[in-house]
């Protein structure tokens, strides 16, 4: 089995859609767990405020049925690809590690760079994955929160049903 961590955002019915991707996750995969909600600015575009966690799993999936598996829980909450890069979205699944695995092709980048850029990336995964190794930096995700100046765009954590 191997350890899975994703990003998860929403700005477009963020409830609505966190709720039901965090429910069909729970119920795809095993040892899921999830950091809190934190609530975060548009980022390069004028937009609602979005929704975002980390969820962590386990699954015996290969990388790209996973990318694709994924992909198709966007698609059934309304997510079209080929969207403008800043924009809003119904909701917005990234695999940020898979294992320990460093992958760069034109469909998928594990990890993702947006790792060590973001805060509304990185808090979460410090809150369920503090001593996790990012393959890349040799470090821990605590000590790159630390250590590296990343752009802060959180403004608080919120509570939804689930």
């Amino acid at each position: 089995m191997s350890q899975i961590f994703i990003g998860v955002g929403s700005n477009v019915d963020r409830e609505k859609n966190i709720a039901s991707c965090i429910n069909k996750l729970k119920g795809s995969y095993e040892s899921f767990s999830m950091s809190p909600i934190y609530e975060t600015e548009s980022m390069g575009f004028s937009g609602p405020n979005f929704y975002n966690l980390v969820c962590k799993f386990e699954t015996d999936e290969k990388l790209l049925d996973l990318k694709l598996n994924l992909n198709n829980i966007e698609m059934v909450h309304g997510r079209t690809h080929g969207e403008t890069k800043f924009s809003s979205r119904t909701l917005d699944i990234d695999i940020l590690y898979y294992d320990s695995l460093v992958i760069e092709t034109d469909n998928i980048t594990v990890p993702r760079d947006e790792i060590i850029r973001y805060d509304f990336v990185l808090r979460p995964l410090v809150d369920i994955a503090p001593d996790f190794i990012h393959p890349k930096e040799k470090l821990t995700n605590q000590e790159i929160l630390n250590t590296y100046d990343i752009e802060k765009l959180i403004i608080n954590t919120v509570k939804i049903e689930i």
